[in-house]
């Protein structure tokens, strides 16, 4: 696509929203971009506007060429690719793509926070380590106590 179409182009709500939900998916599988890009696209012509589908279309377009240049090989695609990708999307000049490398960082911060939670062990709440008594975790009293029999 030419950038002065590029430059034309603008995603309203609804388009950022798919822009958004194909950038984590595609974030989650950076093997399977053009599978997603894809599935993306032929949702969006189904039940979206075509202007906003022709945008979609040509963010996501930008995206897999940025990709294509920096790992062409699905099989060793990461996460850090997708890092690559976002930080050369930010360098162009036009909004679309400025668009897209936003919605590829937000996908990355995500995925960084879901690793978080997953590394993290719980945090106990309210709980003796030494008190056998089965409560729910989030009560310090146990309710049994207080229950009439």
């Amino acid at each position: 696509m030419k950038p002065a179409i590029v430059r034309a182009m603008e995603l309203d709500e609804t388009g950022l929203s798919a822009l958004a939900s194909f950038a984590d998916a595609a974030v989650a599988a950076p093997g399977d971009f053009e599978s997603l890009a894809a599935a993306a696209l032929d949702d969006s012509r189904r039940f979206d506007s075509n202007g906003n589908a022709s945008a979609l279309a040509a963010a996501l377009e930008t995206m897999g060429r940025t990709l294509g240049a920096i790992e062409r090989e699905p099989r060793e695609r990461s996460v850090n690719t997708m890092m690559e990708v976002a930080r050369e999307l930010h360098q162009h000049d036009d909004g679309l793509s400025r668009e897209a490398g936003r919605a590829l960082v937000w996908a990355l911060e995500n995925q960084l926070l879901l690793a978080a939670r997953r590394e993290a062990e719980p945090l106990p709440a309210g709980l003796d380590p030494g008190d056998a008594e089965a409560r729910e975790r989030s009560r310090p009293v146990s309710i049994r106590g207080f229950e009439l029999s």
